[in-house]
């Protein structure tokens, strides 16, 4: 099979990808506060939610979204609760650690302590993270719509989409790895309150935006 003719989808999902937002967030905190294995992790289930959306807008479903608009609506909605609930737990959680950090304990970072305890955490906070936007249903939906050729067959579609989640997964492993860097993390150990503080109240900001008008 000849990769000519999804070069140019492969290459619009690069700049979408690499573009800063809600999933890069959640690597970058996982990866600076814990470590590079728990922003993999995170990474992860980021790129299952993208496996989602994506199998979502390859076999049709954002067709039966746009007829029943209803739908579209209500998962806008929970999205959007989610990424406000993300947001707050974030906050909260920042000022319970900032609270205890002088414990007994606390000559580790207490962002480190509190994500240690669960893995399946870590992928869950990635998957989380990325199905709370459903958006990304229609820009799937566009996408494959006008750059995915007409003619595609099983194959094709099964390369293409095992392609994006590859470049997907390879960013955010970057992302985690270079995060994880021992300067960042020092870095994050001294402005580690104020920047959970931010990731979450742009979590918040950003469910906000998704509730409809």
């Amino acid at each position: 099979m000849s990769w000519l003719p999804i070069l140019p989808l492969l290459g619009v999902w690069i700049l979408v990808v690499v573009a800063p937002g809600p999933d890069f967030l959640i690597v970058l905190r996982h990866s600076a506060g814990g470590s590079r294995r728990s922003g993999v992790r995170t990474a992860a289930g980021v790129v299952t939610g993208i496996g989602v959306w994506a199998v979502a807008g390859l076999f049709g479903v954002t067709v039966l979204v746009q007829r029943f608009e209803w739908l579209y609506t209500a998962a806008r909605v929970a999205g959007a609760l989610l990424l406000v609930a993300l947001g707050v737990a974030t906050i909260r959680a920042t000022r319970k650690r900032s609270s205890g950090e002088n414990a007994a304990d606390g000559d580790e970072p207490p962002a480190v302590a509190a994500q240690r305890p669960g893995r399946l955490r870590e992928w869950r906070a990635g998957l989380l993270t990325n199905l709370a936007n459903p958006k990304a249903l229609v820009f799937f939906g566009a996408l494959f719509a006008s750059l995915l050729p007409h003619h595609a067959n099983l194959a094709m579609r099964a390369v293409t989409l095992g392609s994006m989640l590859a470049i997907a997964f390879a960013w955010f492993a970057a992302v985690a790895f270079l995060a994880g860097s021992p300067w960042i993390t020092r870095g994050y150990r001294r402005l580690g309150k104020r920047l959970d503080l931010l990731t979450g109240g742009l979590f918040v900001g950003m469910g906000a935006l998704l509730l409809p008008r």
